[in-house]
């Protein structure tokens, strides 16, 4: 059983996530439900939980300052949070777990089984990004957050060279000849690496405009990269491509 608790100031959001889990995660004990940030604090001290469901936004205490009374906390957590689109960007760079309220059933599922799949990683450095662009959502975080099989890798976006699809998986290819694959569709990655200069030119590639060597005119066009690498360009992407490189 995965120990849990259970924190949000809005008694009608608690009781919804109980019967929810009740109902679709019975994996799941319930040790304590809070609708005050101190008594979640409380609470997680008591019963040691494996799992908090934590909500951002409270009155007096946020979600946040909830996780500083325990330095590196020793449990895992879901955030949960109103529609935000500036939040739910933050979450991307950070590669924490999320669940929009009102929650969906199916995906309070998902939640779950990524939590029982879970790699550990540095959960400090991820909060610690997620915190950056919480607070300052105009402001692009130096690294982001990479989930692999083995690990949560933290990297600088202009380290990347281009991304290649995988199916549900992402591989991206580094300046120094090394290469990462991450649980990560190639759409998930672009909604992230969009904001630091990084273009879809295909389905299949995302390619780091900076580290552009040259347009290829032949055969319908492609862009070579400065490490060799040439990657094509689809037809439906091909206006985009030329008006991004001032072609």
């Amino acid at each position: 059983m995965i120990r849990a608790v259970l924190i949000d100031d809005e008694k009608n959001a608690t009781e919804m996530l109980e019967w929810q889990l009740h109902t679709y995660c019975p994996q799941v004990e319930i040790v304590a439900i809070c609708n005050t940030a101190d008594k979640g604090i409380e609470a997680i001290r008591h019963h040691a939980p494996q799992l908090v469901f934590l909500d951002i936004e409270m009155p007096k205490k946020n979600g946040f300052e909830v996780l500083q009374a325990f330095g590196n906390p020793s449990f895992d957590v879901i955030f949960t949070t109103a529609y935000n689109q500036f939040a739910l960007k933050a979450f991307r760079f950070a590669a924490l777990d999320y669940l929009l309220k009102p929650i969906d059933a199916d995906d309070l599922v998902n939640a779950l089984k990524r939590y029982e799949k879970k790699i550990q990683g540095s959960f400090q450095q991820q909060l610690d990004i997620l915190m950056q662009q919480y607070r300052q959502p105009t402001a692009l975080p130096e690294k982001i957050s990479f989930s692999t099989q083995q690990a949560v890798h933290f990297n600088k976006p202009e380290s990347i060279l281009y991304c290649e699809s995988d199916g549900n998986y992402t591989t991206l290819y580094f300046l120094d000849n090394t290469k990462l694959i991450v649980s990560k569709t190639l759409k998930e990655v672009e909604e992230v690496l969009v904001h630091y200069h990084f273009l879809r030119i295909h389905n299949s590639f995302i390619i780091n405009l900076k580290q552009v060597s040259r347009y290829v005119k032949t055969e319908g066009g492609s862009i070579e990269m400065t490490n060799g690498a040439q990657l094509p360009i689809s037809r439906q992407r091909r206006e985009d491509v030329m008006q991004m490189l001032n072609l």
